[in-house]
């Protein structure tokens, strides 16, 4: 296997008049040998177009990528040693299973009885082998997108590149498919770039997510690290479902603490006093305008609260329930933010209803309305 180097990646399409369009500015990124990297962002941020620079398959406008430590930028695709699996699967319908692992071997003269065993090794490794002889209109979706993986598998690559390759599918067969690629990981070692789109897939999946926007990275972390340590708004409002809330306000003196007061209009805003990590924080922002964002699982309803501190609770109203089951969405207003709230699923709550919640000050977190930065 190998790792990957990308230095200050710049891809420009042209344009008949003007500088053209920025797809992927300046973007530096090492993924470890053996890591599962995750390229994670909204429709348009510059993912898959620097997945596909990767594999040769867009021109490099600006920077350098690296493979196993040797620069690839005019490497022809079929000799940088990647393997890549698509959304659309990219089979041939005229040919079975096995032919369709196979071709990519027989293209590259392997001889007939080592294409054989990597055929039914990665066919096993898949639970393939009963499907060998049949063509790809036989097959559903996840066992069509299964043939795409184990055509990769069977080369053997110092690299396997995914662009987006659960989009076409239902939902439970998402969770099987992901879950299978990451067992896939862990049995082969091998160093895997995986792109998506969600959040959920990201999450799951990586040892290291890279999120990106509008062509640039906005954080490179762990998935857990990602979540609770969020460098910006827009990893905050992006990793999470719910998303997180974000709520604009001010910092103002409080007797002896600091408090966010919310914009509002009403007599009586949003004010929650705040910690002492987070008064450290906000100390140079007092009468300044900030953001302060809190995940809809530390928000709780006062009943589920034992003790709650009257400093961070806060009368609000009900606008809509959701039961998931094992647990609500409660939609609230304060009278100038909509949020949400993740609650017992016992519970019930009616449209219109006052209700009080309780917001865990210790997992909440302040932003720069203007650069939207953490504050640290």
């Amino acid at each position: 296997m190998a790792n990957v180097v990308i230095d200050n990646l710049v891809k420009i399409y042209p344009e008949k008049s003007g500088p053209g369009v920025r797809a992927v500015n300046s973007v530096s990124l090492s993924v470890a040998d053996r890591e599962f990297m995750v390229l994670v962002g909204p429709s348009g941020c510059g993912k898959s177009t620097t997945l596909r620079m990767i594999a040769g398959l867009e021109e490099i406008s600006g920077g350098t990528i690296a493979i196993d430590g040797k620069v690839v930028n005019n490497v022809l695709p079929k000799d940088r040693d990647i393997a890549m699996v698509f959304q659309n699967y990219a089979l041939y319908p005229h040919m079975t299973v096995y032919a369709n692992m196979a071709f990519g071997l027989k293209l590259r003269k392997f001889p007939k009885a080592e294409i054989d065993s990597r055929v039914r090794d990665a066919a096993a490794m898949l639970g393939l082998e009963k499907y060998l002889d049949r063509k790809p209109k036989a097959l559903s979706g996840g066992q069509r997108q299964r043939v795409a993986v184990g055509r990769a598998i069977v080369r053997k690559p110092k690299v396997f590149l995914f662009d987006e390759p659960l989009s076409n599918l239902d939902a439970k067969m998402r969770v099987s498919m992901r879950t299978e690629i990451s067992k896939l990981h862990a049995r082969l070692g091998a160093t895997m770039i995986y792109v998506t789109h969600d959040q959920v897939e990201a999450m799951t999946m990586g040892d290291r997510i890279c999120v990106m926007k509008d062509g640039n990275i906005m954080q490179v972390a762990e998935p857990l690290n990602l979540y609770n340590h969020p460098e910006n708004m827009f990893v905050a409002g992006f990793i999470g479902s719910p998303p997180m809330n974000f709520f604009h306000g001010t910092i103002k003196r409080a007797g002896n603490h600091l408090a966010f007061v919310e914009k509002n209009t009403k007599d009586q805003p949003l004010t929650i006093a705040l910690n002492e990590t987070l008064a450290r924080q906000a100390a140079q922002h007092v009468d300044k305008p900030i953001v302060f964002g809190i995940r809809p699982e530390d928000v709780h309803d006062v009943l589920s609260v034992p003790q709650a501190d009257p400093l961070h609770t806060a009368e609000v109203t009900v606008e809509v329930s959701e039961p998931m089951g094992a647990e609500t969405y409660l939609y609230l207003d304060t009278g100038a933010h909509s949020f949400i709230a993740r609650v017992r699923p016992t519970d019930r709550f009616e449209v219109a209803q006052k209700v009080k919640v309780v917001f865990a000050i210790e997992s909440a977190h302040l932003f720069d309305p203007t650069t939207e930065q953490v504050l640290k």
